[in-house]
């Protein structure tokens, strides 16, 4: 503990004062001595002295001095690992959060609870792109109307369109936005914006850019693993749901409609003469057939209805909350479509046709075997009466 400090100047100097007075008559006697010593030996002693005390007393000071340096920059190294300790523990939290979020739901909530904390709560977006389509996943609630999508799209493309960045950059200014670029080896997930307002340090930008790398590979593996479940629940060739996506779907919708009353309907499609095709113009032209048949029946139909390829030739739509009615006039709007296409072959042009097979469910129907086998005897009924048409099962009073 330290006795005398910097408030004490004036008690020193009292101190010295009344140490001269005190001991004035031994000093005297103690420079007499000392000047006799000098005459007698013929030495400056206290000149000598003199600059001795002084030399000591200024490389005290100096020692001070650099101690002090020493240990205000020891101060701000341990602030500094702090910090840095701080942005690790952060980046570790942020990083085993986003480890657990699969979903793009999940990813935007792990988002809104790390990211505001490298941010110092600025105003942040973000967009994500698949393929050649942005989807705005976050912005800032307090954003104003200035800051559209439109605007925040410009930003992004402009980002990614500039060389990579050097070594060491952090981020890209832009405006008012200080914007990171998501790239996972050579696939482009998206961009993060930042407000540069207040003005982003260099350790901010720092941090921020470990952050974005992160979140980047999270976003990432989230969209390859949608792609999986894609690939393992769709034909690759018609785009089209599998079977058994068809049946696991229809099942629950079936189960949804005993609790609501609302109606579920189904489709059973044929291309007609398809062997026909495959035998004439070959494989790749039943390919193509295929290829343009589901497409259209994804374009015509409704986004709410399950469009799946069944097996072969043949597709099932699902109808959620549709009566029969209702399912009868899209089978008849479908052939139409259908009967529009046109497919180039070596023998000509081919224009495919489709038979459809209609059936709704019944009160209390749960399984969805049954709704499919009078759909697909109506499909055949059809198929009898000339193809190119449709046919409705009436076996049963309808939901």
């Amino acid at each position: 503990m330290r006795l005398i400090d910097r408030s004490d100047t004036s008690l020193v100097l009292a101190l010295v004062a009344s140490s001269l007075v005190v001991f004035h008559q031994p000093l005297r006697i103690l420079f007499d001595a000392a000047h006799a010593t000098e005459l007698r030996y013929g030495i400056d002693l206290l000149p000598g002295l003199t600059v001795l005390v002084g030399t000591f007393a200024f490389h005290e000071a100096r020692k001070r001095q650099v101690a002090r340096a020493a240990a205000a920059s020891a101060a701000a190294e341990a602030q500094t690992e702090r910090h840095r300790a701080n942005e690790l523990e952060r980046l570790v939290g942020f990083g085993r959060a986003l480890g657990s979020a699969y979903e793009p739901m999940a990813l935007r909530q792990v988002f809104w609870r790390f990211m505001p904390g490298f941010t110092a709560d600025r105003e942040l977006w973000m967009l994500t792109r698949t393929h050649d389509t942005w989807d705005l996943v976050v912005r800032d609630a307090t954003a104003g109307p200035d800051r559209n999508v439109e605007l925040l799209e410009a930003l992004a493309k402009d980002v990614l369109s500039r060389p990579e960045l050097a070594p060491g950059q952090a981020g890209v200014r832009l405006g008012d936005d200080l914007c990171f670029p998501m790239v996972v080896g050579d696939a482009v997930v998206g961009v993060v914006g930042v407000r540069n307002s207040p003005l982003i340090s260099e350790p901010e930008a720092h941090a921020l850019v470990a952050a974005v790398a992160v979140l980047a590979i999270a976003i990432r593996n989230s969209q390859l693993l949608t792609q999986t479940r894609e690939s393992s629940i769709r034909d690759g060739l018609t785009g089209c749901f599998n079977r058994t996506y068809a049946l696991d779907t229809l099942r629950s919708e079936l189960q949804r409609s005993r609790r609501s009353g609302r109606g579920v309907s189904v489709m059973m499609i044929d291309i007609d003469d398809f062997k026909l095709v495959n035998d004439r113009h070959g494989h790749l032209t039943g390919d193509a057939m295929l290829s343009a048949i589901g497409s259209r029946i994804t374009s015509s139909l409704r986004t709410t209805d399950v469009k799946c390829r069944y097996g072969g030739d043949e597709f099932l739509i699902v109808l959620p909350e549709t009566s029969l009615n209702g399912a009868e006039h899209a089978a008849a709007m479908l052939v139409e479509e259908v009967a529009q296409i046109r497919l180039e072959a070596h023998g000509g042009i081919v224009t495919p046709t489709v038979s459809v097979g209609v059936a709704a469910a019944i009160d209390g129907e749960s399984e969805p075997t049954s709704l499919i086998a009078r759909a697909d005897q109506a499909l055949y009924e059809a198929k009898r009466n000339g193809r190119n048409r449709t046919v409705t099962s009436r076996l049963a009073k309808a939901v």
